[in-house]
Parts: C-alpha cells; structure tokens; sequence
C-alpha cells in the first residue's frame, strides 16, 4: 500500500465511525502492517514534521507514526524506535481520544496492547544485561492515561461512556505493574475502579476481562496473605475461564494449586494430567503428602526453589509441607494403635526415622499449629508432654476441612 493511498484510507472510517477498518489501519501485526512497511520507506524527521496530506489533525500524525512502527519493526527490527514511535502516537491519539465516545475503544485496545508487547521486545537486551525494563515502565504510565481517561468520562453516558472501557484498562494496567516488580501500585488502580459509583458493574464487562479481574485480585490476596479472598477470586476466575485458553487455566492454576495445598486440598491427577507443567511441578509434592515423606517433600522444594520464587508461590508451597507433617503424625498415631494420647516424642521419632532432627518444643509447635488449622483434632498437655487427640475422627480428611 502507497503512503497517500494508506492515508487516505482513514478518511471513511473516521467519518463512520468505523472501530473495525480503524483497528485494521493501525495494527502492527498483520497484512495490512506487512505491506505498508514493504513501500513506505523510512519515516524521517522531516516527514514527521510535515505529512502534506489531508487527515484532520491530529490523524496525519497519527497515520505517519504508524508508518514510522511498521518500517521499524519490519524493516529495521528496531523494536526500540518501534516502541518510541507507538508511544509517540499513543499521545497523539489521547489528543483526540478525549472528545470520543465507546465507538473507538476497541482502537485504544488494540494500540496500548502493541503498545505493551513492543515495550517488551525493546527492554529484552537491556533487561538481560542491568536487569531493568525502562519502556514497559513508560509504557505503564502511558496504559495509566487511558485509564484516567475512561475512569472520568463525564461527557458520555450510558452505553457510549468511555467508562466502559474501564476495566479493559485497568486489567493491562495492573498486567504491566506486576510485570515492573511494582505489584503494591495496584491498589491505587483497584481503589479508583471500585470506589467511583459511576463505574459500570463488573458483571456487564465481557467476560475476558472479568475473568482477567477477578484473576488479579486474587493475585494482589495471595500475594498478601489473604488466602480465603485469594482462594474466591481465583476460583471464579478458573470457572469462567474459557475452556479453550489453556494457558490462561495453567496460570490460573499457578497459584490456585499451592493454596489448595496448603489448606489441605489435593488437586486431582484428572486436573493435573491436563496441564503437564503443572504435574511436573506439583505431583512430587503431592506424593509426599499422601505418604507423609517429609524428607522427600523438603528435598523437593530445594529442587523448585528457584522457579516457586519465581512465581512467587515458594513461601504457600513451604506451608503446605503442614500437610505433609500431618500425614506422618496419622501414620504415628496408626502405629500407636490409634491411641487418644501419643507422647510428643513419639512424633520427634517419627520424624528422625524420615530424616527429621528435631527438638520436642519444635515438635510440639507443629502440632500446635496443626490443631490451629484443623488438620488434626485434639489438644496439647505441655506438662505431660503429651498429644490428646479427639476420640473420634482425630485426623479429618483433607478435603473436610474448612479453608
């Protein structure tokens, strides 16, 4: 496609109001994107500066930037000056973004998620080399002026509000602050969707970005702890979740498995089996907890150490090693003929046959905490060193606990 020929090909649908020719025009992936980069030749300062052509301000600058990504991506493969020109047409566009209604969101979309992947295709070498991410932290100021912009609209309502675009927004938004290392910024942008009254209920969001929503909230809870909120919107995120996007359940599941784990519950090997990362990851844990191999289990989070913290689950899966505990004290209590008081040190024997070297105060402290949560049922004489278990039932099944 000819440079005059491209722009005027924004003439109809500007007038239109045409969202999908638009979101055509000024992809970079694509045929269209291919072919512009193909003839347009590179985009200098000067043809910046002076377009020449016929696009009401600010679309001549608009449809130049574009041409200037295109040749840089394509032709150049300089995803840096791919990234600043995308940027640099974002801030044109926002000119003329402010005056519009709902019609041209799927436009803002579609340029702030280039907008995002070109910033991750620049910072790649740099962030190898000093470990930092300049563009994508541009870029998350820049995806913030969207937001801005579609939180206040005070000109449209109803269907043709910006405001409806909120959540869209805000969700790629929180998408770059955890990607910066910057997770604790969320919460302004939490706070400023769920404090405004104006701010469309979530349930009349597509469904994508509800799930994407509600995804990071129960991220934002298990990062702080906050296990039983984690446990609901990460739930209802996996739920919801489209059956074909695998990828988005694994992640989904990323951080729902190790909180299932450390309350106790198992996931099936039917749920493991769909998602072989997660199997490779998990199975081991789960294994030795059904066997109360705590030895096995301490071994295995040296062998996932550096991926667990990577995903930031390490510290829940550790807890979880509870769960492991629980199943060798059973196995004692078995052994003991299932006796409604076991000496505490008949647990510190169990746990040195696996390995274990531990003090009576620290075994007394694990069963401590395991009466807290549940796990078993009964209470500690300190004095007589001595585990009084419930007559009945003393080990509760996993899946009978209340998280």
């Amino acid at each position: 496609m000819k440079l005059q020929q491209y722009v005027n090909s924004f003439l109809d649908p500007l007038r239109s109001e045409d969202a999908k020719s638009l979101t055509r025009l000024l992809s970079c992936h694509g045929k269209t994107a291919r072919g512009l980069a193909d003839t347009v030749g590179a985009i200098d300062d000067r043809r910046l500066a002076n377009s020449g052509h016929s696009l009401p301000e600010p679309w001549d600058g608009i449809a130049i930037r574009h041409c200037a990504v295109v040749y840089s991506l394509y032709k150049t493969h300089d995803f840096q000056q791919a990234y600043t020109h995308q940027n640099a047409l974002l801030s044109l566009f926002y000119r003329w973004f402010q005056d519009q209604s709902s019609w041209v969101l799927p436009v803002l979309y579609m340029l702030l998620q280039d907008l995002r992947d070109l910033a991750e295709q620049a910072d790649q070498a740099n962030y190898a080399s000093t470990g930092k991410m300049p563009s994508i932290e541009e870029c998350t100021r820049t995806v913030s002026k969207a937001f801005s912009m579609c939180a206040t609209d005070r000109t449209f309502k109803g269907s043709e509000s910006r405001r409806n675009g909120v959540y869209h927004v805000a969700c790629l938004s929180l998408k770059c602050y955890f990607k910066v290392g910057k997770p604790n910024l969320c919460k302004n942008i939490i706070r400023a969707v769920t404090s405004d009254p104006k701010t469309p209920p979530i349930d009349e969001a597509p469904l994508p970005d509800q799930v994407t929503w509600h995804f990071y909230l129960g991220m934002l809870a298990f990062l702080n702890g906050e296990d039983k909120k984690a446990g609901e919107e990460l739930s209802w995120a996996l739920l919801h979740c489209p059956a074909d996007a695998k990828r988005n359940q694994e992640l989904i599941l990323t951080y729902l498995i190790p909180l299932h784990l450390s309350h106790g519950s198992l996931p099936s090997p039917t749920l493991l089996s769909l998602h072989p990362r997660l199997n490779e990851l998990f199975s081991p844990f789960i294994i030795a907890i059904k066997s109360g191999d705590v030895r096995e289990y301490d071994e295995r989070l040296d062998w996932a150490q550096m991926r667990l913290v990577g995903m930031s689950t390490y510290l829940v899966v550790e807890r979880a090693r509870e769960g492991c505990l629980r199943m060798l004290f059973k196995k004692a209590w078995i052994a003991s003929d299932k006796s409604s008081r076991i000496p505490i040190s008949t647990f510190q024997l169990a746990l040195e046959l696996h390995g274990v070297k531990v003090d009576s105060d620290e075994v007394e402290c694990m069963v401590a905490n395991m009466i807290y949560r549940g796990f078993i049922k009964g209470y500690i004489s300190h004095e007589k060193q001595m585990v009084v278990l419930a007559k009945t039932n003393p080990f509760p099944n996993l899946s009978s606990i209340v998280r």
